[in-house]
């Protein structure tokens, strides 16, 4: 099968083998694959990215950079075969993926960042019969962005936010846009968001912010106590990986503050522990399913938000290309100067094409624009 290879550090199309399609696993052709900021890690720090893995013995996240891989977590695709046992799902049925499979010695993989199992910047995936969506009434290319929108929300919940309560949201890419449709869902009374990029922050009001700001110009807590009552409780999520960020937000939230960690950074950062036991401050590291969920609740809750139009993912996907341009897109997607104006891009292996397409080129225009 096809596919957009990494290899030493760049990107090249070419034919990858797939596994054999084994008893309890699916094989699907995928239609849309974003580019998640856990790619750009492997991709920008591999050897940071790899060592993050080893170290918390994470498996899932672990492949040899030695060999060829094939990215791509996020996507959505048609089923296209079904091994034994895997009667859940009918082929030419329509998915949004959960990117792990068990092999037939019963090991996990992470699709994606497995040298054996490709991902989703392919033509074909193989992956574990269970915890897929099915896409019902919603544009399965678009819906591609449910992963990031689903991390996002996976970090709103976890920070507590009751209706009435204020946020403050670091990092306004798809990750922080998900925090942001989650906390406006949720009731929250005041959302500040955080991020250089006019664009990001253009879409974050759209998606419910109160104010956006740039970090570079206000502190983005002081714009919260201005908005906020006084003695509120602060719900933060960063979602930026900004090195260091973490580290500052200790220094300026108020006691009390939830600090929901979505922002995936790869190098070592230092902190004072008595500065946040001093202010009572509460640290979470999110990630996939949350402690006892027997599937990713926070994927079903993103698809909600889809479903019932709580956000627009046209606005979201700044660009479209096919597995030729994958290395343009990835290169795209790295701040230059602090920010860029990328905010999702989106990867169909069927589009024939290398270039960066906009929106509107490749006929995925906003909703909202195309209402006037």
């Amino acid at each position: 099968m096809r596919a957009a290879i990494f290899h030493r550090g760049e990107f090249t199309v070419g034919d990858f083998p797939l596994p054999p399609l084994q008893a309890g696993q699916i094989r699907v052709r995928p239609i849309a694959n974003g580019i998640c900021g856990t790619d750009l890690s492997a991709w920008a720090h591999t050897d940071d990215f790899l060592a993050a893995a080893a170290e918390t013995n994470q498996e899932l996240y672990r492949f040899d950079a030695q060999r060829p891989v094939v990215f791509g977590h996020e996507f959505t695709a048609e089923v296209t075969a079904l091994g034994p046992g895997a009667e859940e799902f009918a082929v030419g049925q329509e998915v949004f993926v959960l990117p792990a499979v068990f092999d037939d010695a019963g090991a996990l993989h992470g699709v994606g960042f497995s040298n054996r199992y490709p991902g989703g910047m392919s033509t074909d995936v193989i992956v574990m019969a269970a915890m897929h969506v099915p896409l019902d009434g919603v544009d399965p290319v678009l819906a591609a962005t449910l992963e990031p929108v689903a991390t996002g929300t996976n970090g709103a919940r976890q920070s507590g936010l009751r209706e009435g309560g204020a946020a403050l949201v670091t990092g306004a890419g798809p990750v922080g846009l998900g925090a942001v449709v989650e906390f406006a869902a949720a009731g929250a009374r005041t959302i500040v968001v955080s991020d250089p990029s006019a664009k990001r922050r253009e879409i974050a009001l759209a998606y419910g912010a109160t104010v956006a700001v740039d970090p570079r110009e206000n502190d983005p807590v002081e714009v919260w106590r201005g908005l906020a009552p006084a003695g509120g409780r602060l719900h933060v999520v960063e979602a930026s990986g900004a090195p260091g960020l973490l580290t500052e937000l200790l220094g300026t939230v108020p006691p009390y503050t939830v600090i929901a960690v979505v922002g995936g950074a790869t190098g070592k950062e230092s902190l004072r522990p008595i500065a946040a036991v001093m202010k009572n401050v509460s640290l979470v590291f999110a990630s996939g399913p949350a402690h006892g969920e027997i599937r990713y609740e926070a994927v079903w809750r993103a698809y909600g938000h889809l479903r019932e139009g709580r956000y627009d993912p046209a606005l979201m996907v700044t660009g479209y290309t096919g597995l030729a341009g994958v290395q343009k897109a990835f290169d795209a997607l790295r701040p230059r100067a602090g920010a860029t104006e990328q905010v999702k891009i989106l990867i169909l292996p069927g589009l024939d094409t290398d270039e960066l397409l906009t929106a509107e080129q490749a006929g995925y225009a906003s909703a909202a624009a195309a209402r006037g």
